[in-house]
């Protein structure tokens, strides 16, 4: 990560999305990126899969893409750029047996055919980087896509839950509702400080559902709007069942009147969110637009 200031205790700096704040610097070693490589592969029967990366490789999505292919991995020219489904797939020479994608990009890619052949070609479809719809869930079932939904963070080296199962040696726990995570692809720390407390509280709240772990959304996710508190999510929720939707972001911004108003973004054929190069919307940039639009 440029600008970074030397550390002699990680070899790897990955920075936070920085989609809801101040993007940190993330510090981690050789031997938690191995472990973490080694038993995705593991959990995933990945038996010397090529890869194809489609998110930044500097991003954490995109950098883990890259450390679990054994053989040189298919690095899109446009990885991290605007996303254009037709583009990736015109482009897309074959032989992947697996990718990661942000919800966003596997919804475009299942609007046109080709991205739909692409997809059903490969073993695996990873989706992380925020949550992954049910509809597009079921989409994906009832075309025959191995789309696995994934969780973890850059301080985590990106998911390390899969379909709400967390990987053997990495322990979940949920304390006062807050999902915490402990494992050896934990980060060694900040860069340039300080260290990770463990387990690492991740600022997501969350239960236990058959023995599957669910993910409820951010611990701030709740801001009262005309003296009730309402959950960005929900807002989010009910704009996605608008026809062709397929993103919404939810932004709280203050009110001298109503304590928040809540403008809703949303994404479809014609309208596209801004977005950080792991994929992820922009909601710095969102937050800017909210701000200027009337209550």
């Amino acid at each position: 990560m440029p600008g970074t200031p030397p550390s002699d205790s990680v070899d790897v700096v990955l920075r936070t999305s920085g989609s809801t704040g101040t993007a940190k610097a993330v510090g981690h070693t050789f031997d938690a990126i191995e472990w973490a490589a080694q038993t995705s592969r593991r959990v995933l029967h990945d038996e010397d899969w090529r890869w194809l990366v489609v998110l930044s490789p500097v991003a954490t999505g995109g950098f883990m893409t890259v450390a679990r292919s054994v053989p040189e991995p298919l690095v899109w020219p446009e990885a991290g750029g605007p996303f254009d489904a037709a583009a990736l797939t015109a482009w897309y020479p074959g032989g992947a047996q697996a990718t990661s994608l942000v919800s966003t990009q596997l919804a475009r890619l299942l609007s046109i055919p080709e991205g739909v052949r692409m997809l059903r070609s490969m073993q695996a479809v990873l989706v992380g980087g925020g949550p992954f719809p049910a509809p597009l869930r079921r989409r994906c079932k009832n075309l025959q896509i191995p789309a696995i939904a994934t969780y973890g963070a850059t301080e985590t080296l990106g998911g390390c839950v899969y379909d709400g199962l967390p990987w053997p040696g990495v322990a979940v726990s949920i304390l006062d509702g807050q999902i915490h995570i402990e494992g050896p692809n934990l980060a060694a720390g900040y860069v340039p400080g300080p260290a990770l407390p463990r387990p690492w509280p991740t600022g997501d709240m969350g239960h236990w559902r058959d023995g599957r772990l669910v993910v409820e959304g951010r611990l701030d996710d709740q801001v009262p709007v005309k003296g009730v508190n309402r959950r960005l999510r929900d807002y989010e929720a009910r704009a996605m069942k608008a026809p062709g939707t397929v993103e919404a972001v939810a932004i709280a911004v203050p009110d001298d009147i109503d304590g928040y108003r809540v403008v809703v973004f949303t994404e479809d054929a014609e309208h596209r969110l801004p977005r950080l190069d792991n994929g992820k919307p922009d909601r710095q940039e969102l937050l800017r637009r909210a701000r200027g639009q009337h209550r």
